[in-house]
């Protein structure tokens, strides 16, 4: 039985589902009534969309005295209400929408195709309400974000609509240049076959709410078929998703489940996807994976945002914005082809409208609407990088390799949930970030070849436009918290965790204990740097410093009562309201015979809160113990303790209370050191040898940089050898032994410093050796590359 189709506008049109016999609802939308022509031909699109009604709510939060109203029953004068902030908009779903956005962009552009719109399914209501940011700075227009979202209580199909057209749809459904097609229902109509009959050559882009059931659009069209969805369709597959904090690990664990069978994108027989997909990780990423190209864009020094609650409010239109986007891109070339310049320049500009989007919100004049957002090129001379020659060297920008052997051994590791060096080596190894030169590394062939000079060379021209002009590490790769700066992701993501527990842990109405964390590295490490620029950082964003720190170093205790008697102190600054930051250092030191003697002496104020005076518990309060290693280099090397070969140690390290310490730890950092070795300066480097040294010496470069900053503000210019000198230096107790030489070193007022302004080798031969012979090496290639007056 068939059930008569309802139309936007008397054209006549009816559309017949099968077996579901549901409604389906024609709206033909015309830019004017005869046909239009592009720059070369014409061009026809039809818009097919779940049949979705979207009711947008504005609200605000006032006070019945500032309305000029009498308090209603039940309330009292002053009490604040939410009451409507405007005139209720209502728009036809996704589909509306992406026409909208479409709409706004061809007024800028000479092309003007016909737009004919079908959607199909049942009614399904959606409810949003939005509200002004508190706080916001924007204009009185700007600034309206959802703050919630009611969603219909039907579940996600199980079976897709399948329909046939009568003879009536032809003129619609036929002849189309392209296709977009935007399901809500969570389960595509599979149709793919007869439109592929009534359009031969078209393409389609597809916005769904799973990245899944899109298999026969993908093997019948190919690379003519574009996918966009969003992460967290991605995350009710397969994906296995943790709560990591870098970029390389979210990459991974997408890749990894686009692959699966239920997702169904993957040919494993010729090992490639059948279709181009694209992943929103708004608003700071996008990740495009096609049959033959991986491209990944995120924005500078950003990192996976979780939600949270300082920042209500989302802007669910960010997605059929790229939508838009995509189609007018492909109106422009008749199609999709996501080459490296053309996906360079695309990327830019959606992480720039989708920061708008972020920051300002839908405006709001006389109703709810979308902001106005460029679609215009993102590079600089105006027009689109896909023309240019070249592409700059963007450290956000990251072409990766195509399921290589090595790439896909990569993968695995990164996606994995296990944590340990073959995860560290597979986050460093992931990214193949670029890297800029003072000169020419290419032979005749255009082809690369590096060695340990090269990355050096590359460092120091880093260093020396930092300190000289401020300006050398704009290109790199860097996250940043505080002061504390790397370009290693597996660095900063055990950092990153410190901080969201360290945060949740003082926003806690009320806790039981202390926070325990362990810190692990060389002497000089910076294990007691990264722990305070954390928290800088979480004193920054709650908008006031609630930390005082305490550092106390058990090698200077006589015995465990002093442990009791450090942590009066500590209770006292709990008292005054605040948050204290203690440092045990060494706390593996040897006390009575044994080394981690002192440990069983912490376990009650570990577990219980509480410390011990003559018998009598005290409760400690809020308060974060920081146990930073001595013998201990490493976290492994704790975990080594608890499977001893000898039964005997085994029994020690029971009686000693080492895994209760362990067990009663929340967060553990490990800091690697800026130890040079021998083996990297040598012409037999690997190129996994020469990223480990680039990571080492930038990791120096910035410990150089922020400790010239702190010591020789008023120095001019910094000399290449110098800084060479610095920077190669053996030192012998790590970042500490940077920061004595360069405050030892005379911070006179001169234009120029060189290596007269550093200490004396008598002063300095405390803290580094330096590889003198190296640098002459270093810088006879600098005369022979032509480089050495330019600098």
């Amino acid at each position: 039985m068939m059930n008569q189709a309802r139309s936007g506008h008397d054209c006549g049109v009816s559309v017949v589902f099968s077996q579901t016999a549901c409604l389906l609802l024609l709206v033909l939308l015309t830019k004017n009534s005869q046909p239009m022509t592009m720059t070369a031909h014409s061009s026809k699109i039809l818009f097919l969309g779940s049949n979705v009604k979207i009711t947008n709510l504005p609200i605000k939060e006032v006070s019945l005295l500032e309305e000029g109203s009498l308090p209603a029953y039940g309330y009292n004068p002053g009490d604040n209400i939410v009451l409507l902030a405007g005139p209720v908009t209502i728009e036809k779903g996704r589909l509306e929408q992406s026409l909208t956005w479409l709409t706004s962009y061809l007024a800028g552009s000479e092309l003007s195709p016909r737009i004919n719109t079908l959607s199909y399914g049942t009614e399904r209501q959606v409810y949003q309400l939005f509200r002004k940011r508190r706080g916001s700075r924007d204009s009185k227009e700007e600034g309206w974000f959802m703050v919630k979202q009611l969603l219909p209580a039907e579940e996600r199909g199980s079976i897709g609509p399948t329909f046939t057209f009568s003879a009536h749809e032809y003129a619609i459904a036929g002849s189309n240049t392209g296709m977009v097609l935007i399901d809500d229902s969570g389960m595509p109509p599979q149709i793919c076959d007869e439109m592929s009959e009534l359009n031969p050559g078209m393409w389609c882009i597809a916005l769904g709410i799973s990245v899944a059931h899109w298999q026969q659009w993908a093997r019948l069209l190919g690379e003519r078929f574009t996918l966009f969805c969003r992460l967290s369709d991605l995350e009710t597959t397969r994906m296995e998703m943790d709560s990591s904090v870098n970029w390389e690990t979210i990459v991974a664990m997408c890749l990894r489940a686009l692959r699966t069978p239920e997702v169904g994108l993957w040919d494993s027989q010729q090992h490639r996807f059948l279709c181009r997909i694209i992943i929103e990780m708004f608003p700071h990423a996008i990740l495009y994976v096609g049959p033959d190209a991986i491209y990944f864009r995120y924005r500078k020094g950003s990192l996976p945002e979780k939600s949270s609650s300082r920042k209500r409010g989302s802007v669910p239109c960010y997605d059929t914005m790229v939508t838009a986007m995509l189609t007018l891109k492909a109106l422009h070339t008749n199609g999709l082809d996501f080459s490296r310049r053309a996906f360079y320049d695309f990327s830019k500009q959606v992480l720039c409208n989708w920061k708008k989007l972020d920051a300002h919100g839908y405006h709001f004049d006389e109703g709810l609407r979308l902001p106005t957002l460029d679609c215009s090129s993102a590079c600089l001379s105006g027009l689109p990088c896909s023309c240019a020659d070249s592409v700059e060297i963007d450290p956000s920008f990251i072409e990766m390799p195509y399921f290589t052997p090595e790439f896909e051994e990569n993968l695995d590791f990164a996606a994995g949930q296990a944590w340990g060096e073959k995860k560290k080596k597979a986050l460093r190894s992931l990214f193949r970030h670029q890297y800029a030169y003072p000169y020419s590394i290419e032979d005749i062939s255009g082809t690369q070849h590096l060695s340990y000079i090269d990355i050096i060379m590359s460092v120091l021209h880093c260093l020396k436009e930092e300190v000289n002009r401020g300006t050398g590490f704009d290109n790199l790769p860097i996250f940043q918290l505080g002061h504390l700066r790397t370009t290693d992701p597996a660095e900063i993501d055990p950092v990153l965790t410190l901080h969201q527990v360290m945060d949740s842990y003082v926003s806690k109405e009320s806790v039981l204990r202390p926070l325990c964390i362990g810190v692990f590295g060389p002497p000089g490490s910076g294990k007691s740097f990264a722990v305070k620029q954390v928290a800088d950082e979480i004193a920054n964003q709650s908008g006031g410093n609630p930390f005082v720190f305490f550092e106390f170093n058990l090698t200077q205790f006589a015995g465990p009562d002093e442990i009791n008697a450090a942590i009066d102190p500590i209770r006292a600054s709990v008292a005054q309201g605040k948050v204290p930051i203690v440092f045990w250092d060494e706390f593996d030191c040897r006390y009575d015979g044994h080394e981690f003697g002192y440990l069983r002496y912490f376990l009650p104020a570990m577990q219980d809160g509480v410390t011990y005076v003559q018998g009598i518990p005290y409760h400690i309060g809020r308060a974060i113990f920081v146990f930073a290693g001595g013998v201990k280099a490493s976290w492994e090397g704790m975990e080594r303790l608890l499977t001893p070969k000898k039964p005997k140690d085994l029994q020690l390290t029971k009686t000693l209370k080492i895994p209760d310490f362990m067990s009663r730890l929340r967060v553990v950092l490990d800091i690697d050191g800026i130890e040079l070795p021998e083996y990297l300066l040598k012409d037999s480097v690997t190129e996994e040898e020469m990223e480990e040294l680039r990571r080492i010496l930038l990791k120096r470069a910035f410990i150089i940089a922020h400790q010239m900053q702190t010591h020789w503000k008023s120095a001019a210019r910094k000399t290449s050898g110098l800084l060479l000198r610095l920077l190669l230096a053996d030192y012998k107790f790590g970042a500490r032994s940077i920061e004595a030489v360069i405050e030892a070193s005379r911070a006179a007022d001169r234009l120029v410093y060189g290596l007269p302004e550093l200490i004396a080798p008598s002063a300095a031969r405390i803290h580094a050796d330096w590889r003198v012979d190296m640098e002459r090496k270093i810088d006879q290639f600098r005369k022979g590359k032509g480089v050495r007056a330019v600098w």
